[in-house]
């Protein structure tokens, strides 16, 4: 009996007031943990590199800067000198620059006061298409007066150091996107394909020639230099 006693007082009793009664001192599972850093302990002060550990320098690599191509300056009538700056983006003056009439070169006249030699090449792309400049540049002439030419825009370019003129004429009446001494990038649109001056239908048409004002054949110049 007394042993199933003991065994009744064992298990109603909480374990806290038996472990109470122990003679030897026991830590409390609720008192707080100590975490100060004891002072026997030394912080680490480096890294020790073993003696055969070679610390190769580092190398400071080189480079160079180069200057930018220096710009052409062009004359632009009532604006005085502008500097035309390097482009290095050539493109077509139409979207459809594969329908073509006339080439550059000895022809047949096509019309009463028409040249025998045409100075230019002419695109077909439709009435009404957008013209486009053929590089970056700047505007030097922007007129609906061109006399044979009608509504005529010239840009100048400095094409691999090198002044470089396109000039678009025949465009629409109202149709100019652009001003005299404007600057433009390429494939901005200077006006829309028209039928004005001594025209025989609606083109565009493209002459281009350099510092020398002598003419070249466009459409192969393109061809080059858009690959």
């Amino acid at each position: 009996m007394a042993f199933v006693g003991g065994m009744m007082i064992a298990t109603s009793v909480p374990a806290l007031a038996i472990t109470a009664t122990d003679s030897e001192p026991r830590a409390s599972v609720y008192a707080p943990v100590d975490d100060s850093i004891s002072d026997s302990l030394t912080p680490q002060s480096g890294i020790q590199v073993a003696s055969e550990a070679e610390l190769a320098p580092l190398t400071v690599g080189g480079y160079s800067v180069e200057a930018a191509p220096p710009p052409i300056l062009s004359q632009v009538a009532g604006l005085g000198s502008v500097a035309v700056v390097e482009s290095d983006l050539v493109v077509w003056p139409v979207i459809s620059p594969e329908n073509r009439a006339s080439g550059f070169g000895p022809r047949e006249a096509p019309c009463d006061g028409c040249s025998t030699f045409h100075d230019g090449v002419d695109f077909n792309p439709g009435n009404g298409t957008p013209v486009m400049s053929i590089a970056d540049g700047v505007v030097v002439l922007a007129t609906e007066n061109g006399g044979g030419l009608g509504v005529n825009v010239e840009v100048q370019h400095n094409i691999g150091g090198e002044l470089i003129t396109s000039s678009y004429a025949h465009m629409q009446y109202g149709s100019l996107a652009v001003s005299e001494g404007q600057r433009v990038s390429a494939g901005q649109q200077l006006g829309l394909v028209g039928t004005t001056g001594q025209s025989t239908g609606p083109h565009l048409h493209l002459e281009m020639f350099g510092a020398d004002g002598v003419r070249f054949d466009g459409f192969a110049w393109l061809s080059e230099h858009i690959g």
